[in-house]
């Protein structure tokens, strides 16, 4: 899953003009954005699950996560692309590639379900269950 998605990733890009030297620069930019984008990733989706289980936010599944995601994503390409003298990609395509990516995670995300709020029943049980097994 890791490998296709990556491979559309650098179709996305490629169309959205990344400019890179060798395809061995273009190889470690990849190993370095996906070693970095899988804790980004599981950061964007607990802050939204967070807030919604404490009741900041009413579900997990709506801006939030975009903007999170969108966010994260620009700043690591850029980033990385600050860093790297053999990669260039430009800021506006560095943020449509942000933007495609978080609306892809965020349909992919629709499916899953929504996390209990702090105070109902269902947490209760879930920590009772968690507390038991010490």
């Amino acid at each position: 899953m890791i490998i296709s998605f990556t491979f559309f990733e650098y179709i996305l890009l490629k169309i959205l003009g990344i400019q890179y030297d060798t395809m061995g620069s273009l190889l470690f930019f990849f190993v370095i954005y996906t070693f970095l984008e899988i804790p980004l990733s599981l950061i964007t989706k607990a802050i939204p699950r967070a807030l919604k289980s404490t009741g900041i936010l009413k579900t997990s599944k709506g801006l939030v996560p975009i903007i999170l995601n969108t966010g994260f994503t620009f700043i690591l390409i850029k980033l990385i692309d600050t860093f790297m003298d053999s990669i260039a990609i430009s800021w506006k395509g560095a943020m449509l590639f942000a933007l495609i990516t978080a609306l892809i995670h965020w349909l992919l995300e629709e499916k899953s379900e929504e996390p209990p709020m702090a105070d109902s029943e269902e947490f209760k049980r879930i920590e009772e269950k968690i507390i038991s097994k010490k």
